[in-house]
């Protein structure tokens, strides 16, 4: 067992730090580059910590008192016959890059979301001992088509993005201000090179027409200031000289995965109008952007919502609990001219999700754009019954909402976030459903990146804002995921990246035991086992739920051991799991009623699935569910359940299950219209929430 180094001591910190499961090697594996370390991954060339070759003596860029959004611009001097030009850039926030006042992309929201760089997390309200990993990822741009005879112009229009976290859970901190770094990089039909580094000569900053730019909030766009004169870079007296930033400590990392891209249209449907008051329904809650055209000048404010009700004079006005409540409200200002009138707009650096959209002023709503990561679907399913398939499509469409940088959020309104919990739980059924290969490769670098360096603890988002979870549904990705990718497309390679991750995750988990059952994550934070049963009322111990993802990732462990002939490391992981099993019998076992924790919301089939208890307890299980005809358990036992009911050969009671019309029952959430699933039974908070999709796994293999 010396491998893995479990060690107990009274100051978490300290026994982080004397715990040492990661060496120099393991963060060059994850990216990260300590200073004056030199070494050459996946082609590329790092030279210290603050820069890749690709940037190599290119400044980071900002754009003093721009707040929220900037326009960028360089004016390049005339260019040589060119045979070949080559853009790399990336920017904080989000960026859209031009040459010659063309857009170089059709991809929205770049780059994307990463853990940016090392920050300080002395406002959260926890403490975050945790030291991580961090990685921004640029983008490479063909210009070669776009250069002039004449002179040319770079220009970038950029808004804060994840850079602006008003509001944050946790009172987590913001990453600081926006800043900017590219190469141009020309290649002469002489067989010369030049170079265009960011840089303060002959480059320029100004305000943009957006005057506040929110991910969270919303936008708003002022077009008296709109002076779109980017193709020339003719600077006049609005622009200012940029200001040279120190560069962050991050890897730069080449994209390897598409930005988020539009996804079709919605046509609002106007269900109410009253002088300049409209309201529009989607009928869906889908991610994206509505297009205002205005019919006059003048201010039209728009606001987004799942549910409203009317005041007393007969407006609607929003209920915003399912997407944030007042304190994250989403909502738009756009202030029009004359000239504006009849031509379409949008916000640019932000999304919105909601099923309703309201708009104040003289202006139409034509269309709503579907924005999200691409991902093909390789899986259909259709059953002629009213439940099941409703169930599979709402997965489909909640599951696309949710979908921005290559991460599986929670929900695509109020956090954003990518929950490891919800992630790895709906992971074995969105791969089945989509062709998600590139985005768990993109994920679990997220995962890995703001993994504990020293101690092996698994964040509860990746890449990491806050949010609350808990050590073993949560932590748990770090091997679940990679398993459910080797299982679903016999591929072994995030096994293989992640094969050191999940040996620290593991010994994280065995340092926070006591008599084998983990009993604890971090100090003053949280330490959650299931998660939304039925009225949040959590009878199933913690502590239970969460020794059972110690089995089951000890298990997975032991078969990636085995896979890569690592025997050793299978023995000793096999060993832990079975003291951890005798541990587990022992702590929650009745040996009387042959039950675990009295059947308490399916921990009967918690059990059952790791292969402990009884044929008394599979009867016990079976008489349970055949009595109470619906759901009580949370977003692991409803999975749980529902896999050891099909296994157990109990088909017709798991259908009884996935087609009940009780309040805990999928029926309810159908009768929303929304055609999304809910992120709790009752339908109180998100109404686009993935997690409860997991089930997805046991609907295919039961109506097939």
């Amino acid at each position: 067992m010396k491998s893995l180094q479990i060690l107990h001591a009274d100051d978490p910190f300290e026994a982080r730090k004397s715990v040492p499961l990661c060496d120099l090697k393991a963060w060059e594996e994850k990216g990260f580059v300590p200073d004056g370390t030199a070494y050459t991954e996946d082609g590329e060339r790092l030279v210290d910590v603050h820069r890749s070759a690709v940037f190599d003596g290119c400044a980071s860029l900002g754009f003093p008192g721009a707040g929220s959004a900037g326009v960028l611009a360089k004016s390049l001097l005339t260019l040589p016959e060119v045979k070949k030009a080559t853009l790399r850039a990336t920017a904080l926030g989000f960026y859209e890059p031009y040459f010659n006042g063309e857009a170089l992309t059709d991809a929205h929201l770049m780059p994307a979301t990463s853990d940016y760089w090392a920050h300080d997390f002395g406002t959260a309200s926890y403490p975050i001992y945790d030291e991580m990993s961090h990685r921004i990822y640029y983008q490479t741009y063909d210009v070669t088509p776009l250069v002039k005879a004449g002179g040319n112009a770079l220009a970038f229009h950029i808004g804060m993005g994840w850079l602006d976290t008003r509001n944050r859970a946790e009172r987590m901190p913001d990453f600081g201000e926006m800043m900017l770094v590219f190469r141009l990089t020309v290649e002469t039909s002489g067989g010369e090179t030049q170079e265009f580094c960011s840089s303060e000569e002959n480059t320029r900053w100004k305000k943009s027409y957006i005057t506040d730019s929110s991910l969270y909030y919303g936008e708003t766009h002022d077009y008296t200031l709109f002076d779109q004169t980017w193709e020339t870079a003719a600077f006049d007296g609005s622009w200012e000289p940029c200001e040279e930033k120190p560069a962050p400590l991050t890897y730069f990392a080449p994209t390897f995965f598409p930005g988020d891209a539009e996804d079709g249209t919605i046509a609002p449907e106007c269900v109410f109008k009253e002088g300049d008051v409209a309201l529009y329904d989607l009928h869906s809650i889908p991610a994206g952007f509505a297009v205002i055209r205005p019919t006059e000048a003048g201010r039209v404010f728009v606001e987004y919502g799942d549910r409203y009700e009317l005041d007393d004079a007969g407006t609607p006005g929003f209920l915003l609990r399912h997407t944030g409540g007042n304190h994250r409200k989403q909502s738009d200002t756009f202030d029009f001219t004359a000239r504006e009138v009849g031509k379409d707009f949008h916000v640019r650096f932000t999304w919105h999700a909601s099923r309703y959209l309201k708009v104040t002023g003289k202006a139409e709503v034509p269309v709503f754009v579907k924005v999200n990561s691409p991902l093909e679907q390789r899986l259909t399913f259709k059953t002629g019954k009213e439940i099941p398939d409703w169930i599979f499509s709402a997965f489909v469409d909640t599951v696309r909402a949710n979908l921005h940088g290559f991460i599986p959020s929670d929900c695509p309104h109020r956090e954003r976030l990518g929950y490891t919990g919800d992630g790895q739980l709906t992971s074995h059924a969105l791969m089945r459903v989509f062709d998600a290969k590139t985005m768990y490769r993109k994920w679990m670098r997220d995962i890995l990146d703001c993994q504990d360096i020293e101690g092996g603890h698994v964040q509860h988002t990746a890449p990491f804002r806050g949010g609350g979870g808990g050590p073993g549904g949560w932590g748990g990705a770090v091997c679940i995921v990679p398993w459910n990718y080797y299982e679903v497309y016999g591929d072994d390679t995030l096994l293989r990246q992640s094969y050191r991750g999940m040996k620290a995750y593991i010994g994280y988990l065995l340092n926070h035991c006591d008599d084998g059952i983990v009993t604890r994550e971090e100090p003053k934070g949280w330490c959650l086992g299931d998660w939304c049963t039925p009225h949040n009322d959590i009878k199933i111990p913690p502590a239970f739920v969460n020794t059972y993802f110690l089995i089951r990732c000890l298990n997975i462990c032991e078969k990636t051991a085995k896979l890569f002939g690592k025997t050793e490391d299978a023995q000793e992981f096999a060993a832990w799991e079975l003291e951890t099993r005798d541990a587990f019998v022992k702590a929650f076992f009745d040996p009387e009623a042959e039950s675990f924790c009295a059947g308490t919301q399916g921990a009967d089939a918690f059990a059952l699935e790791l292969g402990l208890g009884t044929e008394q307890t599979k009867r016990n299980l079976i008489e349970k569910y055949t009595a109470l005809g619906t759901f009580d358990t949370g977003i692991f036992g409803t999975d749980i359940l529902l896999r050891v009911l099909i296994n157990l050969g109990e088909r017709d009671l798991a259908k009884r299950l996935f087609e009940n019309k009780e309040e805990t029952s999928f029926y309810n959430m159908m009768l929303d219209g929304t055609n999304t699933l809910w992120e709790n039974w009752e339908g109180c908070d998100s109404l686009c929430h993935p997690m409860f999709g997991a089930v997805v796994d046991s609907l295919l293999d039961l109506y097939a």
